[in-house]
């Protein structure tokens, strides 16, 4: 039986990494689905449990952290967040793609756990570019804005450790994913879909 690909896709803050997921399951790649992350916080108001996460008790994520089911997993504010081997496994079984977005440390861990992964950093093609794409966001504090900018650049120079570096420039998002969607057919073809 044919097994599918999963595609890891990150890259810093503000590089419209959910948009682009997002985008080509709804709109390009409809036999391909989403990694569903795991965390331990609460859900934000319209959030549902397994759409847009599964939400778990500290205690239940550590459990399952300590029985090796997690391919990665993170501490990011006091809460857990995690992508779950166990669910992968059955969506690859079931699917050609399964895309996930990833931090760059979370991307670095699949890639090590899982070497056949196929890890694509978005990135936006000038950090002047990043800043304003930070900047436009709502509620975002001088110290969050300087923090993820320091973040953003630290990650940016480990573009070249991916597998594909895919640029997403403003007012471009339509040639971003017909480049995506290019990269990734192949394996849809490979599964035995059209």
């Amino acid at each position: 039986m044919s097994r599918g690909k999963f595609i890891v896709v990150t890259g810093p803050s503000a590089a419209g990494k959910t948009t682009i997921v997002e985008k080509l399951l709804e709109q390009r790649l409809p036999s391909a689905v989403k990694l569903i992350t795991t965390t331990t916080r609460t859900p934000r108001p319209g959030e549902v449990d397994g759409r847009d996460y599964h939400f778990l008790s500290r205690e239940e994520f550590e459990r399952r952290r300590d029985a090796g089911e997690f391919l990665e997993w993170a501490e990011n504010y006091g809460r857990f967040y995690g992508s779950s081997g166990v669910e992968l496994d059955k969506l690859l079984a079931r699917h050609p793609l399964v895309l996930a977005i990833l931090d760059v440390k979370g991307a670095a861990a699949v890639k090590s756990a899982r070497p056949e992964t196929l890890t694509v950093f978005v990135d936006v093609g000038s950090f002047d570019e990043v800043r304003r794409r930070l900047e436009a966001r709502p509620g975002i504090t001088p110290e969050d804005l300087a923090a993820r900018l320091k973040t953003a650049h630290r990650e940016r120079q480990l573009a070249a450790t991916f597998d594909r570096v895919v640029i997403n420039r403003d007012g471009r998002l339509a040639a971003t994913l017909k480049r995506l969607e290019d990269l990734l057919r192949p394996y849809i073809l490979e599964f035995g879909m059209k």
